[in-house]
């Protein structure tokens, strides 16, 4: 059966952070097989690692003032002319103002999609991302949607020989400290993972200082990173990765390092991260995920102190090989 031809060119807009955005990458891959060019509109730096992984062409930064002009009901002119070169749009996004900005200039050529799938539904963001995009005919239909959502090879970055395969990199950071597994259970993966011969490193994001003093002392490398290709980068050299609900557990399952994500108020079922060698891990089912419920939300969740170190290993090694 002979192939339709590409359609020109494709834009997507994207409000969400770094978890988020990751999530819609394996949709990104299956736009590029019908596009000749995919860019994006989202954060300076997701936009810079989406152009650094391969996956769009050009990226431009949702922060800029041009592009800030979209939240009002006048967008300026080079914001017009830059939207009118493309054949489609999409759009992540719960704004109003934003939806009517780009509809107003893509007119019939432009879709929109919540950043996420409505609470309550037990689909995976990934899976909910690509039914519409099937639905709306921007992707093929026959390339099934199953919950693995591999990346294609050529994005599991190559290391150059410089993985190091016992080397574990341990995240006990989140966007939201509900997320977060206790420290002190880290540091006992810490410990375990040195009595099996594994080096453990710690990664920290800019924010995190509580736990970057708290993790001082004991000859501990501990990379803090602001700046996603480094971290990448520091992926490329690892042999396995066990971190929180975060966007860095996200990128690390991506770029097809054996992954551990820990789990506690939100549900593995919408937002575990996609990747070959990936495994979650989530308190007892008595407690159930309530992140993105707001009057459900504990006060002070306690759920993730019920998830064991001897869990978190157990599973870590279903998927890390050595």
């Amino acid at each position: 059966m002979q192939r339709s031809k590409k359609k020109k060119n494709i834009l997507i807009i994207h409000q969400g952070a770094l978890g988020d955005f990751i999530a819609i990458f394996p949709a990104i891959y299956r736009l590029c097989d019908r596009f000749e060019r995919v860019d994006v509109v989202c954060q300076s730096q997701l936009g810079k690692l989406a152009q650094y992984l391969g996956l769009v062409t050009r990226s431009y930064p949702l922060e800029g003032a041009s592009f800030s002009s979209l939240f009002t009901d006048q967008p300026v002119p080079e914001i017009k002319a830059r939207f009118a070169r493309y054949d489609h749009a999409i759009l992540f996004s719960s704004s109003v103002e934003l939806e009517s900005s780009v509809r107003h200039i893509m007119q019939h050529r432009f879709n929109r999609l919540e950043s996420k799938p409505p609470a309550g539904q037990s689909i995976h963001i990934t899976a909910y991302v690509l039914q519409n995009l099937i639905r709306w005919g921007l992707i093929r239909p026959e390339v099934p949607i199953s919950d693995g959502f591999r990346p294609p090879s050529y994005m599991q970055n190559k290391s150059n020989g410089r993985v190091n395969r016992h080397k574990i990199l341990l995240h006990p950071g989140s966007g939201s400290k509900r997320k977060r597994w206790p420290l002190p259970r880290f540091k006992q993966i810490e410990s375990r993972l040195s009595a099996d011969g594994l080096k453990t490193e710690f990664v920290l994001g800019p924010a995190e200082e509580d736990l970057h003093r708290q993790l001082q002392g004991r000859n501990r490398i501990i990379h803090v990173l602001d700046d996603l290709i480094e971290l990448v980068q520091l992926y490329q050299t690892a042999s396995g990765y066990i971190g929180n609900d975060s966007g860095a557990s996200h990128l690390a399952a991506f770029l097809g390092l054996p992954t551990l994500a820990i789990f506690g108020p939100a549900d593995p079922n919408r937002w575990k991260p996609n990747g070959a060698h990936v495994a979650v891990v989530r308190p007892p089912l008595t407690c159930q995920p309530c992140f993105e419920t707001e009057p459900s939300n504990c006060p002070e969740p306690k759920c993730l102190q019920d998830v064991p170190v001897d869990s978190v290993l157990k599973a870590f090694y279903t998927v890390y090989k050595g």
